[in-house]
Parts: C-alpha cells; structure tokens; sequence
C-alpha cells in the first residue's frame, strides 16, 4: 500500500496588532478586530496495510539509573502471592492444574506474538486472585483469560479482545463471562495492577553487567525460562528479583558465557540476594529445563509413531475397505447388546482448547 499523508487545519486567532499591519484595515470604531488566520499542517504519518511489531528501543538513561533498580527491588513484596493456595486454600485446584492453565496462557501469548512481559504479569494477577477468592475447578480457564486480557491492556500496545480469548476456548467462556469476571479480578487485586515480575529485572541486570552483551542469544533465553518457570507452582512465591537472576544464571551457564565465579559476583552485587539461594534456584531451573525437553521428546516420539501407524495403515486402505461391509454387519449385529459405540471427540490444538477438569 502507498503512503498515505494527512493534512490538518490549524485555526489560530491573531492579535488586533498583528491584524491591523497585516490587512491594515481598521475597525470603524477605531479599533482593529481580532481575525483567524488558517494553517495547513501536514503530516508525514505512514499508513500500511501490515503493522508490524517494532518497540521503542530501551532508554540507556534509565536503565542504568540505579534509582530504579532499587525503586524494583523495594516495591516488588507489595505484589508477591500473600500465600501459597495450593496447600489448603483452594479446595478444588491442584498444581497439576494450574500447569495446564499457565501452559495453556503461555501458548496463547506465544500464537498471539505477544509482548515477553505480559505473560509473566497475566500469571501475577493469576496467582493474587486464587490467593483471595475460592473457585472451583471449571472457573480456571476463565480467570486465565481475564488475567491474560487484564494484563495486555497493561503491557501491550494492542491488547487482547475478549472475542479472541473466547475463541482461544472454543467458546466454552463466552465475552459477557470474561468482561464480567475482569471487574471481580479488579476488585480482588485491589485495582494493584502494576505488579513488578522477572521480566522487569532483565535489562537493568544484563546492561549493568560487563557479560551481559557477550552473546545475543542470553536475552531470548532468559525470557524462555522465565516463562516456564512461571508455569510451575514451585517459583509461585519466590521473589520476582531472585527468579530473575535465577534465569539469568542458568541462561549464561547453558551459553558458556563468562565464569561462574563472575556471574554470580554480579548478580549478588545488583541484587543483594545470597549466592547459596540462586544456587538452589538454578539447580530446580535446570531440572525442570531437562524434564521439559524430556517430555518433549518423547511427545514428538509417539507422533512419529502415530505417523507411521497412519502411513502402514493407508498402504493397506483398499483392502479396509473391501472389508468395512462385513465389519459393519459384524458391529451392527453386536450393537444391540453391547450398546452403542461412544464417539470420539476431534482433536484440536494445543493453544485452541476448552479445558475441562
């Protein structure tokens, strides 16, 4: 599409001096008569067909302001979980199921091509809502969607539409349950929804630090283990900071990127949290990472049997179907006293599903 330019008028009254030497015309009273003059602004705004997604570049002012690293580390205990629900709180939620709900939202995030910041702020609001309000199982996937849509209209230039999200579930939440359960999340959170995450800490860290420009992959696989670790129940009360770092330190062992002894140096001095304890982190980081690809693995083994059972299965197609009118008779026959057959429900993709428990 070509550019497209706009063109604006600019009404501005002028002064009875400005008009008298102007048009030089004076007022039969003796006196000039304020007039409006009319500019023609144009503007060079580019309109294309396609948007894409470019993000203002980070501020270097701010970043290594020490100010606001500080100001980070001071106002994240105002939005950490009060509590840890899964042990007694909620009656009905179990870790397995916040899992696939924050899996679930992940993916959305993921097919949506949303911001890295909005996923880590949709599971806070998650996690702060189950920790002041019993729900059952059936309402989890519906407080996953107005945490995801709540947070996009925070961090996002183009939020989520709660048309999308319904349809994210195949319309088992409908709009009107989403908008109406956004006002209660609100009024849950105490309208506190600017939560500070994992994700905040990550350029203040990585640009005070003299590694933290070594390898251009360290950033993208932060943001990576930041997002699972926000889907496992374990990190659900760890501080944002030492997640953050956490991430940081096994992100830069995995890249081989300076020594051990340095990056934690680092990250001890900026945060002031205890070497022994990111240590412990890590360590659970890095068996979740080495479970996550194990389970990948092995999902990717069985398609490929799957595959193969199709592929053997259509070599021998025409000889099914020479043998599917007796097979019917057989199962016709059979029916009536061993009832009717259940039928299967199709499959659909991971990030379009309705999530029943």
């Amino acid at each position: 599409m070509a550019p497209q330019g706009a063109t604006a008028t600019w009404v501005a009254p002028l002064t009875a001096s400005a008009v008298t030497s102007a048009n030089n015309v004076p007022n039969v009273t003796g006196t000039s008569t304020p007039r409006t003059a009319h500019y023609h602004i144009t503007c060079g705004e580019v309109l294309y067909e396609d948007m894409d997604n470019k993000f203002a570049e980070r501020d270097h002012h701010m970043i290594k302001d020490e100010r606001v690293l500080n100001n980070l580390l001071r106002l994240e205990v105002l939005t950490i979980p009060r509590c840890n629900y899964l042990r007694g709180f909620q009656k009905e939620i179990t870790p397995t199921m916040r899992k696939i709900v924050t899996t679930w939202m992940m993916e959305v995030c993921d097919e949506q091509k949303c911001e890295e910041q909005t996923f880590p702020l949709a599971v806070n609001f998650f996690d702060r809502f189950l920790c002041v309000l019993q729900i059952d199982r059936f309402h989890l996937q519906l407080l996953g969607c107005c945490a995801l849509l709540l947070a996009s209209k925070i961090r996002q230039c183009q939020p989520f539409t709660v048309d999308v999200l319904s349809a994210y579930t195949e319309h088992a939440v409908s709009a009107e349950q989403i908008k109406s359960w956004e006002l209660l999340l609100i009024s849950k959170l105490e309208w506190n929804i600017n939560a500070v995450t994992a994700y905040d800490y990550v350029d203040h860290i990585l640009e005070r630090a003299k590694w933290g420009s070594d390898d251009s992959r360290l950033r993208e696989h932060v943001h990576t283990l930041i997002h699972v670790c926000n889907t496992e129940s374990t990190f659900l009360q760890v501080e944002p900071s030492l997640l953050a770092v956490s991430c940081i330190a096994s992100a830069t062992r995995g890249l081989n990127i300076s020594t051990k002894l340095a990056v934690g140096y680092d990250l001890c001095r900026l945060t002031m949290h205890n070497l022994e304890k990111i240590d412990l982190i890590v360590n659970i980081i890095e068996d979740i990472v080495a479970r996550e690809i194990a389970d990948k693995q092995c999902q990717q083994q069985q398609a490929a049997q799957q595959q193969a059972q199709i592929a053997a299965a259509g070599s021998s197609c025409k000889e099914q179907y020479q043998q599917a009118p007796q097979k019917l008779s057989s199962a016709s026959g059979s029916g009536s006293s061993t009832g009717p057959t259940q039928q299967q429900q199709p499959e659909t993709p991971t990030d379009v599903q309705f999530i029943y428990f």
